[in-house]
C-alpha cells in the first residue's frame, strides 16, 4: 500500500472523489501536510435538493481544516462543483469530509 491509498482510506474518499495530490511543507513550524482532492472528470454530482445526479455547472476552490496528521496541520483542498439541475437550477453541492458550511472536516 503506497501513501496515497494509505491518506484515502483514512480520509474515507469514494468515487468520484480522489486524492490528487499530497505536499509535506517542514520549512514552516508546524509542519503543515496539504491534501488535493479531486472529482474524476466527466463525474455526475447529486442535486443537493432532490438528489439526482447532474453534471457540473462549475468549480470553486475551497480547504477544510483536518485532524492533526500525527504533529503535522493537515489542511484538504478540493475544487467544489456546482450542479446544473434541470429542475432546481444551479446549486452547490455538499461534501462527503465536512458538514453544510463548515471550514472543518467531519
Amino acid at each position: 500500500m503506497d501513501a496515497t491509498q494509505i491518506l484515502t482510506l483514512g480520509l474515507g474518499l469514494e468515487a468520484p472523489w480522489i486524492l490528487k495530490d499530497q505536499h509535506l511543507d517542514t520549512s514552516v513550524s508546524p509542519h503543515r501536510l496539504d491534501l488535493y482532492v479531486e472529482a474524476e472528470r466527466g463525474s455526475l454530482y447529486p442535486c443537493p435538493e432532490c438528489g439526482k445526479a447532474c453534471p457540473a455547472h462549475d468549480f470553486a476552490d475551497k480547504t477544510w481544516r483536518h485532524l492533526n496528521f500525527f504533529q503535522h496541520h493537515c489542511y484538504l483542498h478540493a475544487r467544489v462543483p456546482r450542479t446544473k439541475c434541470p429542475e432546481h437550477g444551479v446549486k452547490r453541492i455538499e461534501v462527503p469530509w465536512a458538514r453544510p458550511g463548515s471550514d472543518f472536516t467531519l
